[in-house]
């Protein structure tokens, strides 16, 4: 008896944590699909709802830019001396390396302002182009620009409008937790040599 309540306690756990992870909801199987969940994003006017409508690119972009900032954050306190430079640091990277998770960050920074980036209202259909690689695909929306979407490896589309952002925004959380690692190295040979 002990070990199926055991069993079961687990099980729930397990598939709750899934959820928490997952946001709750299921990947987008076509771009029709995708769509629909960022209309349904911006008509209700969630961030959260809509980082999970993004392209896995964009998700995984600002999942680095938060490793990134908390690895940074970390460092900063593992091995910069007391001091402006290191408050200031500190200071820099701490929002983004307490939050809980990326789309927590992507909620607090940009969320917001995307949605409000995008038409409203937002049509209940439109017409799909396809790309020639069959992994894109622009909604065109009638007095509007086209809404890129994308395929991921895995077969699961998103909406792409923010990837270039969200990459630009990757590529400089990771420029940055170079150069903590750097400075970081300095001030550990400094202390180091000091400690002789």
């Amino acid at each position: 008896m002990t070990r199926r309540i055991f069993a079961l306690g687990f099980l729930w756990v397990w598939v709750g944590a899934g959820i928490a992870v997952g946001g709750g909801c299921r990947r987008a199987r076509t771009p029709e699909e995708a769509f629909a969940r960022l209309r349904d994003a911006v008509t209700a006017g969630d961030p959260g709802a809509f980082f999970d409508s993004l392209d896995q690119r964009s998700r995984w972009a600002w999942m680095t830019v938060q490793k990134s900032h908390r690895e940074a954050y970390d460092m900063i306190l593992s091995n910069y001396p007391e001091g402006a430079e290191r408050e200031r640091d500190l200071r820099r990277f701490e929002r983004a390396a307490t939050l809980g998770n990326a789309r927590e960050l992507f909620i607090e920074e940009v969320g917001r302002a995307a949605l409000t980036r995008l038409p409203h209202p937002m049509p209940g259909a439109v017409r799909f182009e396809m790309a020639q690689d069959g992994d894109s695909a622009s909604a065109v929306l009638p007095a509007a620009q086209p809404l890129p979407f994308r395929r991921s490896p895995d077969g699961k589309w998103g909406y792409a409008g923010l990837a270039a952002e969200s990459e630009e925004r990757q590529k400089r959380a990771l420029g940055d937790v170079e150069m903590v690692r750097a400075s970081a190295a300095d001030y550990e040979r400094v202390a180091a040599r000091n400690s002789r």
